[in-house]
């Protein structure tokens, strides 16, 4: 692969992007504690045997993975690293934490169907709030990228992504 040209920031984007790796920090204390939940949901007797659980778990770690992505971009690129390749990373890893996201809402609501006890049923409302907590953190997050991209160049670098991962239907 070509060397990809390193894009320079001003103090002001380097800000913005110190900004929104902040609220990634933050957006990763909740998601901890929704791996945690989740954790404790599999291992309940009134929840285990629950079809789908695996698929929920696996989907909450998918947000996880979005969130240590991003983290991961951003921190390179404060260095000569940063590069529109890198650039794109970073919106794909926020894509995958957004859509993980809604995946996890509703493969928790199939897993709840399936739980009969009182006590596995109060994890999954903890989980829910901790899920809703989540959705507000990606909001967060979204508008620290908006800042530091601008607005419609994240809306644009986003339809990019969602078109190149997209599998064209034939005509």
């Amino acid at each position: 692969m070509p060397q990809q040209s390193s894009i320079h920031m001003t103090e002001e984007e380097q800000q913005r992007l110190l900004e929104w790796w902040e609220a990634t920090e933050q957006g990763t204390v909740v998601v901890k504690r929704l791996v945690s939940y989740i954790t404790e949901l599999r291992l309940h007797p009134e929840s285990s045997h629950a079809d789908g659980m695996i698929l929920f778990y696996r989907a909450a770690s998918e947000i996880s993975y979005g969130y240590a992505g991003m983290r991961g971009c951003i921190r390179r690129a404060f260095t000569p690293e940063y590069s529109k390749f890198l650039r794109n990373n970073i919106v794909r890893c926020h894509s995958f934490a957004r859509k993980f996201s809604v995946d996890t809402k509703i493969l928790l609501e199939r897993v709840a169907k399936e739980i009969t006890g009182a006590n596995a049923m109060q994890i999954v409302d903890r989980i829910r709030e901790t899920l809703r907590e989540n959705d507000a953190m990606l909001t967060v997050i979204e508008k620290k990228a908006d800042s530091f991209f601008g607005k419609e160049t994240f809306q644009t670098l986003q339809t990019s992504l969602m078109q190149s991962i997209t599998m064209l239907s034939s005509q």
